[in-house]
């Protein structure tokens, strides 16, 4: 398999020049499936919630690329990110993890039919996110009502990473 940051910077590369600014993509795909989540972006938007959005989306896909780049490093930063998300604003790990899933889905669509090693590589870094997420959830001290995790919606009839 090509090198964990090569691959990632191919992938952003060929969807900035296919689809420039996913924000408005992502977040049509994020509230369809979580419409809870734009109740929570208008609070903790304080009136912006416009700019928050899209904050959150570039977050979100510069964790992505961070976690292919560095990912001991990223769980370090964002073990307490997740812990501060649902103690403090009230944003568990579903909606953690879905917006993460809706910029893989929107990414899926740039990668070509032929290019399996990136379409394993994407899946099996979000699992890495995924289980992340599972590891952290004893550090909550508010209740977690989310129960299990989604398996990723884009990734339907994509077979596991080759071994």
């Amino acid at each position: 398999m090509a090198e964990r940051s090569t691959l990632a910077e191919r992938s952003f590369e060929r969807l900035a020049e296919q689809r420039g600014d996913i924000t408005q993509d992502v977040l049509e795909r994020y509230y369809r499936r979580y419409p809870d989540g734009r109740a929570s972006f208008e609070h903790h938007g304080l009136g912006n919630r416009a700019e928050l959005e899209g904050r959150m989306v570039s977050t979100t896909a510069f964790l992505l690329m961070q976690w292919a780049q560095d990912p001991g490093g990223t769980r370090i930063e964002q073990g307490t990110t997740i812990v501060h998300h649902q103690d403090t604003l009230e944003i568990g790990p579903r909606l953690y993890l879905g917006l993460i899933d809706a910029v893989l889905e929107v990414l899926f669509e740039t990668i070509p039919d032929e290019s399996a090693e990136e379409r394993a590589f994407w899946l099996s870094l979000r699992g890495e996110i995924a289980d992340f997420l599972e590891s952290v959830r004893p550090e909550f001290w508010r209740k977690d009502k989310d129960g299990p995790l989604p398996s990723p919606p884009f990734a339907e009839g994509i077979t596991d990473p080759p071994q």
